[in-house]
């Protein structure tokens, strides 16, 4: 249902998909834009899904409690952080043990080497056995704390963590 609702928004504003997990009661996206029309893209995406979700669950009420939350990551430490936390999210749910073996994660379609209907980009070519390794690393609570702090804002440059005031680096 998802992934129907991603390529049919990416065939009218196309983006470039870096990574997708669907959870039970939200998704994590990890895209470009290189046409600079996001709120377009996710429009066309909560429209599709939201209705999709409406008629199958007869529900009459809103989907989404509100607007997506979006920020811009200006940092390559960042983007690895930000890659990091939304695979290790059904981890942190205690729905599977590794990232990969989530079925609804577009890691699991690389790992696997499955048909996903949208192109991946997969800028940091996570497949072998030291990047899984990393991936799975989890992050500490004040570190998942960082990050949730750090996606507040529209502009990602850096992730503090408060207790060492120190900046979370890309390592982990």
């Amino acid at each position: 249902m998802s992934l129907f609702c991603l390529k049919q928004a990416n065939k009218k504003y196309p983006i470039e998909l870096i990574s997708f997990v669907l959870m039970s009661n939200h998704y994590h996206l990890l895209l470009k834009t290189p046409d600079s029309n996001l709120d377009k893209f996710m429009y066309e995406f909560n429209k599709h899904l939201a209705q999709i979700i409406l008629k199958r669950s007869e529900r009459i009420s809103r989907i989404f409690g509100d607007r997506y939350k979006w920020c811009l990551i200006k940092n390559q430490s960042y983007l690895y952080n930000c890659y990091r936390y939304i695979y290790q999210n059904p981890m942190r749910a205690n729905l599977v043990k590794e990232c990969q073996s989530y079925p609804y994660s577009t890691l699991n379609y690389i790992t696997q080497n499955k048909n996903f209907p949208l192109r991946i980009i997969d800028p940091f070519g996570f497949k072998d056995e030291y990047a899984l390794y990393w991936i799975n690393q989890k992050f500490n609570s004040e570190e998942v704390m960082a990050i949730r702090s750090a996606f507040k804002k529209t502009t990602l440059e850096k992730i503090m963590i408060r207790s060492t005031r120190k900046l979370l680096n890309s390592k982990g």
